[in-house]
């Protein structure tokens, strides 16, 4: 089989400002046109069952069911390239058996890399559905839905960071922008806060604002505000205050206690 000049690319990841990111990435890296897109498995594999495609951006974990389940469904066996931003376990099991998989937030770099190594395998199309089959085996009864995030990505310089989620003081929003705070600095991250709302361990981490989630184990006191809003102030040196909405402030009291 003779690799194609130009990789049919399609993208499956529930945030959309992840797949406009990859997308970007990809025309820009060139030998790659992005054929379709989903937000969630049985968009995708209602798309793969009439889009001929090279290969799968594959998101690990979306509503409604996480990447691995479409995999059984697929008729066509494109190279698969997993991309997670912390399941540790399905990530050791890639290095084994994926094409590849690429660690959120993946730098152009990375992916050209994928990409390579998704054209290598497509030379070899026996090796790639034996290489898919034994993916099955090794990770699809330890990635299911309702794990919650545990780890994130940032980048920081050249190198990547691993924040664990228990270390962030709170995740807020500025100019479009997410950020994780942690004692002392912020770190920018590939996720939405709605993402984040549903990723993250609802028993520790509350949404407050619409443009913030707080670490309840962290909360050190709450105070009020103007109009009928408040601050949960948070146990980290500067004694971080978070704005808490009128609409949330209820909500959160009943979590606290007060």
């Amino acid at each position: 089989m003779t690799t194609p000049t130009l990789l049919r690319v399609i993208l499956v990841d529930d945030e959309p400002l992840a797949r406009a990111r990859a997308r970007r990435m990809l025309a820009e890296l060139g030998g790659a046109v992005v054929v379709g897109e989903a937000s969630d498995v049985d968009q995708a594999a209602e798309l793969l069952a009439h889009v001929a495609a090279d290969v799968i951006l594959l998101d690990v974990q979306m509503p409604g069911g996480d990447g691995f389940s479409l995999l059984p469904r697929l008729t066509q066996r494109p190279a698969v390239i997993f991309v997670t931003a912390f399941d540790q376990y399905a990530v050791r099991a890639f290095e084994e058996n994926a094409v590849d998989y690429l660690l959120k937030p993946f730098r152009p770099e990375r992916l050209s890399k994928a990409l390579d190594r998704a054209r290598a395998e497509l030379t070899h199309p026996e090796e790639s559905s034996q290489r898919l089959d034994a993916l099955l085996l090794a990770v699809g009864p330890r990635a299911q839905v309702g794990s919650y995030l545990e780890r994130l990505t940032v980048r920081l310089g050249n190198k990547q960071l691993i924040l664990k989620a228990e270390d962030v003081l709170w995740f807020g929003a500025e100019e479009k922008l997410v950020f994780a705070a942690v004692e002392g600095d912020k770190h920018y991250v590939n996720f939405t806060l709605d993402d984040l709302e549903k990723r993250l361990d609802p028993a520790k981490f509350v949404r407050v604002h619409r443009g913030a989630i707080a670490n309840l184990d962290r909360a050190a006191a709450l105070r009020p505000g103007f109009a009928g809003t408040w601050r949960l102030q948070l146990d980290d040196t500067a004694r971080t205050e978070v704005p808490v909405s009128r609409a949330r402030a209820r909500a959160l009291k009943e979590r606290l206690g007060a």
